[in-house]
């Protein structure tokens, strides 16, 4: 019997590679591998994916909701913050197009969104709000490329124009069933391992490892039939063998209506311009605060009589502060990092701060995961606030309050400035426009009021952005909860 080649057009993948310490077997056939023997598995995996049914398709739509862990991101450090996200792409592969439906429930808001993808422009089309942005970066490559790289279907199509670029790299079990290995390398060092059942030709996993990311691990299992396409039911996502995701639903289909897969919406208004972060910035903010970095990485520096108090990203804290300290002609030391709560970025590159002599400000039910991130800090380089205390470090006010953000979160006032400085609770890229309001910007507000304290400017560390809070009380008052609009499936059961 004539086996049939399957050739597809060439595509961009993501780079992939084996989990360091994986058992493989017949690592010398990997050492002599030939064209040859790649091609067979392709063939074999491409008849079991549906040849040219899937090869020749104009279009298809994968479906794709999931639940799953952050480690890192939840109220408390003790307990992973849970997500769902339920997604549906649509690629036009006719005109080289795509459609990206988004619901996500991360911690304490709801994202309902809408991409639109054609030839040079894309627009992200906020569904709950009645607003839209440009977003020149989400190209034809890179919208829904995470939905992708999980999907095995199209996993397989890729593979189809790569046959040359694949290496073989041996056979390995995987629950009791014999594997063939395909191994894809990129230049910036990423790798994937493909795992193709001996006898079905499904793809049943998919090792990634990444320079920086780590080791990444998409399982697949259950898998059904939709026009003549397999696909798998069920995918479980691993980073660094933590489950991070979960399948709730999947579901494939083949050549679908399009008829208003690419509509936008023509009574939505623009969110309004935006702030562009991407060069290096150092200000002056009010009397001895300044602010400085570039994109997120930002920081506040709050100049006292001898020394300076810092609060914000710490990955790129002396270079950050090398510049504040030229704007403001006053070379002092760095005393205190204010580290305002938990969560990654929030605790990402503190061993900078203890690098400069600061000693660490943390809230107490914090101490423990500060010094897993700060390495090289002892508990004697830590000051604890006690527990919904108010405490007083020079000219700056901390409390520690509860917020829908943290179960503890180091609230920072100025007094003499009437200025409170924050992260992650009301950032925004906008100039000038209303931007979009969620739960913690309302018990942020509330949290205010209860301290009574007396507040005209409001800076939130990560962005340029200030409000009053004048404005900010205004915004916050009006707040409504979103809930799904009718005739969106995705959102349906909450």
């Amino acid at each position: 019997m004539k086996v049939k080649t399957y050739l597809a057009g060439s595509c961009m993948v993501l780079g992939l590679v084996t989990f360091s310490g994986m058992a493989s077997e017949n690592n010398t056939v990997a050492s002599t591998s030939t064209v040859g023997t790649v091609s067979s598995i392709i063939d074999k995996m491409l008849t079991a994916y549906g040849g040219d049914t899937l090869l020749q398709a104009n279009n298809i739509k994968v479906v794709d909701y999931n639940k799953g862990p952050w480690p890192g991101e939840g109220e408390s450090p003790d307990v992973p913050e849970l997500w769902r996200i339920n997604e549906e792409l649509t690629i036009d592969y006719k005109n080289q197009r795509k459609s990206l439906l988004s619901y996500r429930v991360p911690r304490s808001t709801l994202d309902l969104e809408k991409w639109v993808q054609q030839g040079d422009s894309t627009i992200m089309y906020d569904i709950l709000h009645q607003k839209y942005s440009e977003e020149s970066w989400a190209n034809f490559d890179r919208l829904g490329a995470s939905l992708e790289r999980s999907s095995d279907t199209l996993q397989a199509k890729r593979l189809a124009g790569l046959t040359a670029e694949l290496e073989y790299s041996g056979k390995e079990y995987y629950r009791g069933r014999l594997q063939q290995k395909l191994m894809l390398q990129h230049a910036s060092g990423e790798r994937y391992t493909y795992f193709v059942d001996n006898t079905s030709g499904l793809i049943h996993k998919i090792l990634r490892q990444h320079p920086r990311a780590g080791d990444m691990l998409y399982v697949f299992s259950n898998h059904n039939t939709a026009a003549k396409l397999p696909y798998a039911r069920d995918m479980n996502f691993f980073v660094n063998g933590q489950l991070r995701l979960s399948s709730v639903h999947r579901d494939l289909e083949l050549n679908p209506d399009l008829s208003t897969v690419f509509n936008g919406f023509d009574h939505f208004t623009p969110w309004g311009e935006t702030i562009d972060g991407s060069e290096f910035t150092a200000k002056k903010l009010s009397d001895g605060v300044y602010q400085a970095g570039k994109g997120r990485a930002l920081t506040v520096f709050i100049e006292q009589a001898d020394h300076y108090i810092a609060m914000g990203a710490a990955e790129a804290l002396a270079d950050n502060f090398a510049e504040i300290k030229k704007l403001s002609l006053q070379d002092k030391p760095l005393k205190y990092f204010v580290v305002t709560h938990h969560h990654n970025a929030n605790v990402r590159g503190l061993n900078n701060a203890v690098a400069l002599g600061a000693t660490l400000v943390v809230a107490k039910q914090h101490q423990a995961t500060i010094l897993k991130h700060a390495t090289t800090a002892q508990a004697d380089n830590l000051l604890v606030i006690p527990e919904r205390a108010a405490f007083t470090l020079g000219d700056l006010m901390l409390f520690d309050i509860a917020t829908a953000h943290a179960q503890h979160y180091l609230l920072a006032y100025l007094p003499g400035n009437r200025m409170v400085l924050a992260e992650d609770h009301y950032v925004t890229d906008l100039k000038t426009a209303k931007p979009r309001i969620y739960h913690d910007m309302v018990r942020f507000a509330q949290a205010l009021d209860e301290l009574k304290l007396d507040v005209n400017t409001l800076v939130d560390i990560r962005g340029w952005r200030q409000f009053s809070m004048a404005e900010f009380r205004q915004w916050t008052d009006d707040f409504r909860p979103k809930t799904c609009p009718a005739g969106y499936d995705i959102c349906a059961k909450g």
